[in-house]
């Protein structure tokens, strides 16, 4: 009896994750429409150049071409540039070209909107799960009008992304440690920082041995243990390729500027906000965004005492993308960190909650 009402509870659909899910697909379109607006005033420009526009153009060479080869020059720094881009979305959207004909530039996008509409519905269940209805809601839909959340609509990896890290913390919170390893694993070669997806398990495993001990807890370690391995051999697949021992760090580098720099960047950043220097517009967004998101997000997490699983997730989201050299994608880097959203809604008194959530 215990088994069926446990199979049970898996299948019966959350209201609440259906009404986060209606509010994925919602947004969705009205991006879409916005898109095709943007398509029909200019005519150069069709819906799909739209969506795979930017990263997305990257990824569609690689769902076209896999990771062949590239002539230097112009926009190619290197001529093993596509290794940049991690597998798990380009390579399924090719292998879906492969099988039904159908063009990477219309598959890539609704591959990403796809994913980040289930990626939602099993994020709405955890949290709806943990934390109540309410604040499910609105942490959603905080993470769905959040700056460069219009990507979920692109081919992009954040959908995709999102998905992972949901599937990695429910199997966690179910103590499913193997699962949560392999989701980890999968989220490691999604997007770049993927493979912070270790942090929670980590910090997961370490608190069930010792709630529980050694003997009766050693298995929660299998989530810890699996979650670095996809990252791990892509990056030693691209140093087998390029020669280089770094050569994953490097063509980051020298294709768009990402590298550690212990925060460097951002600080000549904000004191540009500050002082009200020349700054492009995505520069000002992303540093209101990583302050406010990301770095109220951890203080008030704090405050509230979250359980240090998501915590300890949100910080090693928010120092990643702070130490980062690349500060045009701060507030994109944050969107799947949704325990920095969760402790935003739950510091919205509560008669305001029912407000933001409607």
């Amino acid at each position: 009896m215990r088994a069926y009402d446990a199979v049970k509870s898996r299948l019966t659909v959350s209201p609440t994750a259906t009404r986060i899910l209606g509010l994925f697909l919602a947004v969705r379109l009205a991006t879409l429409l916005v898109a095709w607006l943007i398509g029909a005033a200019r005519p150069e420009l069709g819906i799909t150049e739209i969506l795979t526009d930017w990263d997305g153009n990257w990824n569609e060479f690689v769902a076209n071409d896999l990771y062949r080869k590239v002539a230097v020059g112009g926009i190619f720094t290197d001529e093993w540039m596509m290794l940049a881009f991690l597998p798990v979305l380009p390579v399924t959207t090719h292998v879906l070209h492969v099988v039904t004909g159908v063009g990477v530039h219309i598959l890539g996008p609704l591959v990403s909107m796809s994913a980040g509409a289930l990626g939602f519905f099993v994020l709405g269940r955890y949290l709806s799960r943990r934390f109540g209805e309410r604040v499910a809601l609105v942490a959603a839909g905080f993470m769905l009008v959040s700056p460069n959340a219009f990507v979920l609509s692109m081919f992009y990896t954040e959908g995709p992304t999102i998905l992972f890290v949901a599937l990695t913390f429910d199997a966690l919170e179910r103590r499913r440690w193997a699962r949560a390893g392999v989701w980890a694993l999968i989220g490691g070669i999604t997007r770049p920082n993927g493979f912070l997806l270790l942090v929670p398990c980590l910090i997961a495993a370490v608190l069930e041995i010792r709630r529980h001990g050694w003997p009766r807890a050693r298995s929660s370690l299998l989530a810890p243990l699996l979650a670095p391995i996809g990252f791990v051999l892509w990056l030693v697949m691209v140093w087998k390729v390029t020669g280089e021992p770094g050569g994953y760090f490097r063509l980051q580098e020298t294709g768009w500027g990402a590298r550690f720099d212990a925060g460097e960047e951002t600080l000549r950043a904000f004191g540009r906000l500050v002082l009200g220097r020349d700054a492009g517009i995505d520069e000002r967004m992303n540093v209101i965004a990583s302050t406010i998101i990301g770095v109220g997000g951890v203080l008030l997490a704090l405050r509230r005492k979250l359980d240090p699983v998501l915590t300890g997730y949100a910080i090693a989201v928010v120092v990643l993308a702070l130490t980062s050299a690349r500060q045009a994608s701060g507030a994109r880097f944050l969107l799947p960190a949704f325990p920095l959203f969760v402790a935003w809604a739950m510091a919205i008194p509560r008669r305001h909650q029912l407000w933001v959530g409607a």
